[in-house]
């Protein structure tokens, strides 16, 4: 079973951490293959014509197909867009699940749950019959490149989204010798992006790019253990630096780095 995306947004972001899970295949809307799964950000269907739409609808006439809807969203009804028989509301809230930070969650009296907390749906599989195909809904940021330090979870989280049996889940190799923490991989990634200055304020520039709140002399630290164990130095990455940016798939968030570069007030 293939892994699509949709060619007209294939430079997304989400679809960029994606191709670092599985082997994606570009189709187009007219053009997706049968016994499949597309991925889709949420967002885009507000942004699909009417064609577009009735395409994707024709092809989830077929039980063998699955349609997996993940974030970013916005506010919506699925019911309108996908000819549901029941509501499938996406709303917005201010929540976590296991320590993953909710945006959005899903309003609906669908019973097949595949992510819930404390009475709150955020994520969901749902077909009209037995006949169509499958729609799985879900508003934890899977393919968030600001959650990093949670890529083997997210990983596993999204694998256990698909129901194809010969789906398979790349394996992530093991860094040896030495113990690389989340700080480490959050540095060799900025090392790894054009034109950031390290020299000072690492714990800043780490809380720009990550969200995440460490002080000073931890972030140094990282930084130094990282150059005594040969994995970066001033001018960038050395070889063992990029074997971690390849066994970790951490590509896509180099290319996030280089694209979006350091703004004044963070992430745009």
């Amino acid at each position: 079973m293939a892994i699509q995306i949709l060619d007209e947004y294939k430079n997304r972001t989400e679809y960029r951490l994606l191709k670092d899970f599985y082997d994606c295949q570009v189709a187009q809307m007219n053009s997706l293959q049968t016994g499949g799964v597309l991925v889709l950000p949420g967002i885009l269907l507000s942004k699909l014509n009417k064609q577009q739409l009735d395409l994707l609808n024709t092809w989830l006439e077929d039980n063998k197909n699955q349609l997996i809807l993940t974030p970013s969203w916005t506010e919506m009804n699925l019911k309108e867009i996908l000819h549901s028989s029941v509501d499938i509301r996406i709303n917005r809230t201010d929540d976590n699940y296991e320590g993953i930070p909710i945006g959005f969650l899903i309003d609906t009296t669908v019973k097949d749950v595949v992510f819930q907390q404390n009475g709150k749906k955020f994520g969901i599989h749902y077909r009209k019959n037995t006949g169509t195909g499958l729609v799985t809904v879900v508003t934890l940021p899977l393919l968030d490149y600001k959650m990093i330090q949670l890529e083997d979870k997210l990983k596993a989280l999204f694998n256990s989204l698909l129901v194809a049996e010969d789906v398979k889940q790349e394996s992530l190799v093991e860094t040896k010798d030495f113990i690389l923490d989340d700080i480490h991989i959050y540095l060799i990634i900025l090392t790894g992006g054009a034109g950031i200055d390290l020299s000072q304020c690492l714990s800043s520039i780490i809380h720009k790019y990550f969200g995440v709140l460490i002080d000073e002399e931890t972030a140094k630290q990282g930084y130094q253990d990282l150059i005594a164990n040969q994995y970066i130095n001033e001018n960038g990455l050395l070889s063992k630096g990029m074997t971690v940016v390849k066994e970790r798939k951490l590509k896509s968030f180099i290319n996030a780095v280089k694209q979006r570069g350091e703004k004044e007030d963070g992430w745009i």
